[in-house]
């Protein structure tokens, strides 16, 4: 037997999927009584008090020994009878002198499995261990369905009962709300003060909480507005002056009192006293060709304050530079950012995705939490991180990206923040953000790139040898470097030489010029059923131009999954739309460098039927 009193009344017998509450009132009513003095004698005086009001009719004793049998035989509670207590393991309900004795375990009860949480969540509260005080509040806010004993007819007892399991709920919420307040969620508890302040306007608990929040959201004005309202509803309700708590919350708002501004107690940030994390790694090469781009993205994260934060989105084929031109860019403008620069790649070496609460935990371990902090849930992580940067000045550099909805839980929330994302596909984050797409260098660029790289080489001696060099580099910075490196290396090498090793690479298993691992993490990042469509067009007889009409007769599927693949392809900076288009649709063309660079599969794809 289970009985649900937090809420509509609901009872349950053996069969936990069947509600039993009884459909009469005073039998419910009853109920009610005998289960919330469970294991105690409930008087029959009391019982008929409760059901008629000091007033019973002559057949009122009559009348409740009836309600009994009910109960009993509704949920097989038996009908044993002693002259003293009714001990009992089982659900029993028992007649003893003068009255009845219902025997019920106290977890069957959501009201007694209710108070222990709460009296739990104080203590924790008291101890300054406000992740768990909050936790352990809300679940027992969670056993709570509605007002208690909602659709019970309620007489003296009864009613004295609703009042106290009310304000038990109360207590509850103000418990967990200042939780997180001390936990600086100020930002994710203000609408649900904003509503309890408005339904309990003389409620000074409410009042003063939701003047913290505003304070803390530098809202002052608002909050001082707040004490006004309450002190002019509390004199007009109750005839009093506002308790001296109020008053010294309202006083220090007035002076400006900084302890305001920071949660208290030893779960909370530590970025005062913390040195402001820099987690950037250093750039590998110096840019080249690139400066336009750089001081487009340096001039959106430097500007003048806006309203929004600063969000700049990098995205390009594998191999031109994105993650580079991000860093430069971080390493630029770093002073703008105090508080710290935060870095994270969302894809390992193989292109899987990095766990969003790993990244969470590096950021927020930076920024000065506690290792008790570290252990919440990824929600949770992320709550923090926003309601931490809320007013702090961090940047943060996502890079690897090739999905907007991981984006999210890493975002900071302060306007005072920036972003920087390297993106391996075209994303829609805000209609604010500053999108920059990076192609292949120039030629004249790859030129100098590679002479500047090694000034003294016997390559610069064959200036021919060194064009075609940089042409088989197909713009691509990041094989321009790794030819640079080889040549270094291998300083006796000339141009004829590189150009055998560069075509060679591409024909390999390995990576000798280290740009593969790029294209095979964009290649992962496609859904798993289009990868071996995408690879099976890099194979040798496949045109350089694909129409979808080619690429279905080719792949055998149908034209509109045609189509869409290669609007996928498109996406991730591994085909270039061609215009103009024919009969509306348009053909496609592999980004430089895809096809001789990127990693094929060991087996041949599987060919699919229409």
């Amino acid at each position: 037997m289970r009985i649900n009193l937090l809420g509509p009344l609901q009872a349950y017998g053996d069969d936990d999927g069947v509600d039993m509450a009884p459909a009469a009132q005073k039998v419910r009513q009853t109920l009610a009584m005998l289960v919330l003095n469970a294991g105690r004698v409930v008087p029959f005086e009391q019982l008929m008090d409760e059901l008629w009001n000091d007033s019973p009719p002559a057949s009122a004793h009559t009348a409740l020994q009836t309600y009994v049998y009910q109960l009993r035989k509704r949920f097989s509670l038996g009908n044993p009878r002693s002259g003293g207590a009714v001990r009992a393991a089982g659900p029993l309900l028992g007649t003893v002198d003068g009255g009845y004795q219902l025997s019920l375990p106290a977890d069957h009860v959501d009201v007694f499995r209710c108070e222990p949480l709460l009296a739990r969540a104080g203590a924790e509260f008291r101890a300054e261990d406000f992740a768990r005080a909050r936790d352990t509040a809300a679940a027992a806010l969670r056993l709570w369905r509605d007002d208690a004993l909602v659709d019970v007819r309620k007489g003296p007892t009864l009613k004295a009962e609703a009042v106290r399991l009310k304000e038990l709920r109360t207590s509850a919420h103000h418990l967990r709300i200042e939780s997180d307040l001390h936990l600086g969620r100020h930002h994710e508890v203000l609408g649900e003060l904003t509503s309890m302040a408005g339904r309990e306007p003389t409620d000074e608990r409410a009042q003063g909480n939701l003047m913290t929040a505003l304070y803390r959201m530098d809202r002052r004005a608002e909050a001082l507005q707040v004490y006004r309202r309450a002190r002019e509803r509390i004199a007009t309700e109750l005839g009093l002056d506002p308790s001296p708590q109020l008053e010294a919350l309202h006083q220090a708002m007035l002076t400006s009192d900084e302890a305001l501004l920071r949660p208290a107690g030893r779960l909370t940030a530590v970025t005062v006293a913390t040195r402001a994390p820099c987690h950037l790694p250093a750039p590998r090469e110096r840019l080249t060709g690139r400066a336009g781009q750089l001081a487009r993205i340096t001039a959106v994260l430097a500007g003048p304050a806006r309203e929004d934060r600063p969000l700049v989105i990098v995205g390009g084929a594998p191999g031109t530079g994105k993650s580079e031109l991000c860093l430069h860019a971080a390493h630029e403008v770093s002073g703008h950012y105090p508080d710290g620069r935060l870095y994270a790649r969302l894809r390992d070496g193989a292109g899987r995705r990095v766990r969003t609460a790993e990244i969470l935990r590096s950021f927020l371990r930076g920024l000065g939490a506690t290792e008790e902090q570290l252990r919440l849930n990824t929600t949770d992580l992320s709550l923090l991180f926003r309601t931490w940067t809320a007013d702090l000045r961090v940047l943060v550099v996502l890079d690897d990206v090739c999905d907007a909805r991981d984006l999210t839980p890493l975002l900071p929330s302060g306007a005072g923040c920036g972003v920087v994302i390297g993106s391996r596909r075209r994303l829609f984050v805000s209609s604010s953000a500053v999108h920059v797409e990076l192609a292949g260098l120039p030629f004249a660029d790859c030129l100098h790139l590679l002479a500047s790289s090694v000034p003294s080489h016997w390559g610069t001696m064959d200036p021919e040898g060194l064009r075609r060099l940089a042409r088989l580099c197909r713009g691509l910075p990041g094989v321009l470097f790794a030819v640079a490196a080889q040549l270094r290396r291998r300083p006796h090498w000339t141009a004829r030489q590189a150009t055998a090793w560069v075509l060679a690479s591409g024909g390999a298993e390995g990576d000798a010029l280290g740009v593969r691992a790029g294209f095979g993490r964009t290649f992962a990042a496609l859904p798993t059923e289009l990868q071996p469509l995408a690879y099976a067009l890099l194979s040798p007889g496949v045109p350089d131009r694909l129409t979808p009409a080619l690429v279905a007769a080719t792949l055998g599927i149908s034209g509109q999954r045609a189509e869409d693949l290669l609007e996928e392809l498109a996406e991730s900076y591994l085909l270039r739309a061609q215009h103009p288009c024919v009969n509306g649709r348009f053909s496609y063309e592999w980004e430089p460098g895809t096809r001789p660079f990127a990693a094929r599969p060991n087996s041949a794809p599987v060919m699919c039927s229409a």
